[in-house]
């Protein structure tokens, strides 16, 4: 028996699965990333792995947690001590967890639009990652960007004066903040998910037409696109190369996707949806590290 457990930005999701790759139990639970708060990141996740143990009747081989925010702070954080010591454990990012789950023998890349960005390639088992800054310095194209870009647009109509658009209302709505402080106070009393959701609600705006809606979507998706060929091109990839999409924003707004998918002129031989749940990547990972040799030059686990 395995466990994997994706540790995102907005939901911890595990499963615990057999040497079938057979899904026999899942769980779920809130924000994985430590990013947002390292303490109460690691019980979310603590809790999914509890649940997981306890629904099998046989021993834990092995079990992955691959955790959004990772890449950034691994050097930083300090793991739980019962997973420092357990050999059986391994945190890898949740790009690289995702990675296996949608490309596991194949070079490509990955690319996740959550509440925060992040893509991950691979060539010649050499793992490359572009993005995963966090919302201070990055992740443009993620939920949490378009939703500060939206309340930065409610702040400038209400300082310049300007007359208030159908979006600027219907946001102001949403937060129910209808003056400069309102909408400064709003902002900054939310945690990371909650400005991030506000994407959810502009996608609705962009469906029924709201021209600033769709201009952010667009703005987004170009910003995504581009970072994605910067990949491409530093890794030397060629028209054989996969391109798996996956993360809230990108699986959860067709518009947002085929934005995206159009402004991407790299020659992938294909741009799909990732058709797994990011901790089926357990699967390639269990494997990979049973024929990894001591001295391997390169392990995904570090």
């Amino acid at each position: 028996m395995i466990i994997g457990i994706d540790a995102g930005g907005t939901a911890t999701k595990g499963a615990l699965i057999n040497n079938e790759e057979e899904v026999l139990f899942t769980f779920e639970s809130g924000y994985g990333n430590p990013l947002i708060n390292e303490q109460k990141a690691f019980e979310h996740i603590e809790t999914v792995m509890d649940a997981c143990k306890k629904a099998s009747e046989q021993p834990i081989q092995h079990i992955v947690i691959g955790m959004a925010g990772y890449q950034t702070m691994k050097h930083t954080i300090t793991l739980p001590k019962s997973w420092r010591n357990n050999p059986k454990l391994d945190v890898i990012s949740d790009v690289e967890l995702a990675y296996e789950a949608g490309l596991p023998n194949q070079e490509g890349i990955l690319t996740i639009a959550g509440t925060g960005t992040i893509h991950a390639g691979k060539k010649n088992q050499k793992l490359f990652i572009r993005g995963g800054w966090g919302h201070l310095l990055g992740d443009e194209g993620g939920g949490y960007t378009l939703g500060r870009s939206a309340v930065k647009r409610v702040l400038y109509a209400l300082e310049m004066g300007l007359d208030h658009t159908p979006f600027c209302e219907k946001v102001m709505s949403y937060m129910e903040a209808y003056e400069v402080n309102e909408v400064k106070s709003w902002f900054y009393s939310q945690d990371k998910t909650s400005v991030a959701a506000l994407a959810k609600f502009i996608n609705q705006l962009a469906i029924k037409g709201d021209r600033e809606a769709c201009q952010l979507l667009q703005e987004g998706a170009s910003e995504l696109a581009r970072q994605v060929e910067q990949l491409y091109g530093r890794m030397e990839l060629d028209e054989g190369a996969v391109l798996v999409v996956a993360g809230n924003v990108l699986l959860g707004s067709e518009r947002f996707f085929s934005a995206f998918s159009k402004k991407i002129t790299c020659p992938f031989r294909e741009v799909r949806h990732l058709k797994r749940p990011a901790y089926m990547g357990v699967c390639s990972l269990a494997e990979k590290k049973k024929s990894c040799s001591s001295n391997s030059s390169h392990s995904i686990f570090e």
